[in-house]
């Protein structure tokens, strides 16, 4: 009963208030430009690579992460994050409903990351006290940071944070918005692009639910 009230109180924090009513008016009312997608692709890549690469130097709380990207920015993944956002925006178009997300979700992040800078402060005290001082919140400094302890990118640790899977389905939803235009501009339509869009969604998600298989036997091998 506490799992099933804590999951009905995620639905409504303020993020998800945003995201899903947004998310139901772009599958409806919104379709895609190949350029404002190509546009649009450059920024989700990018930040796809800032949460991946992040992804693969994080070792949340229990060590004070200072490598890879965090040795220029405190937050890179929030960052990927807002790359990816941007990106969503610019390919559909949608700068004022963007500008709104964006204030929203910075309202949302600044409270969040007040929040874990108050933890992470209690927990390694002066040494991240250091590094809020000479790494920035959500921009990149010029230098990198040079104090605290070094590790190697790990894509086990990437693995286990399960990012390829937002990955896969951004993919997904990308092409999904382009079967969407091939159907909705008539002259346009090509029946081999469209097969070859399906199939690759199809093999996406197909690799998603293979990935989950595997994970479920190394948890029971373990």
């Amino acid at each position: 009963m506490s799992n099933l009230l804590a999951r009905i109180k995620r639905l409504f924090r303020l993020r998800f208030a945003v995201f899903y009513p947004l998310a139901v008016y772009l599958a409806f009312f919104t379709v895609p430009s190949i350029r404002s997608t190509a546009c649009g692709a450059v920024f989700m890549v990018a930040g796809m690579f800032m949460r991946l690469w992040s992804n693969g130097y994080a070792i949340k709380m229990d060590k004070l992460t200072t490598s890879g990207p965090y040795a220029y920015v405190r937050n890179p993944l929030y960052v990927g994050t807002g790359l990816i956002l941007l990106g969503v925006v610019v390919m559909l178009k949608l700068f004022w409903v963007g500008l709104i997300t964006f204030a929203v979700l910075a309202a949302v992040y600044t409270r969040t990351i007040r929040s874990e800078q108050k933890m992470l402060t209690d927990k390694f005290g002066a040494a991240f006290l250091d590094y809020c001082a000479k790494v920035p919140a959500m921009w990149s400094a010029f230098t990198p940071y040079e104090a605290g302890d070094k590790w190697p990118f790990s894509w086990q640790r990437v693995w286990d944070s399960r990012e390829h899977k937002v990955v896969l389905w951004l993919t997904i939803v990308v092409i999904g918005f382009q079967l969407k235009r091939e159907f909705m501009i008539e002259g346009e339509r090509s029946h081999v692009r469209i097969i070859v869009m399906v199939a690759i969604a199809c093999c996406l998600a197909l690799a998603d639910v293979l990935g989950e298989v595997y994970r479920h036997r190394q948890k029971k091998g373990a």
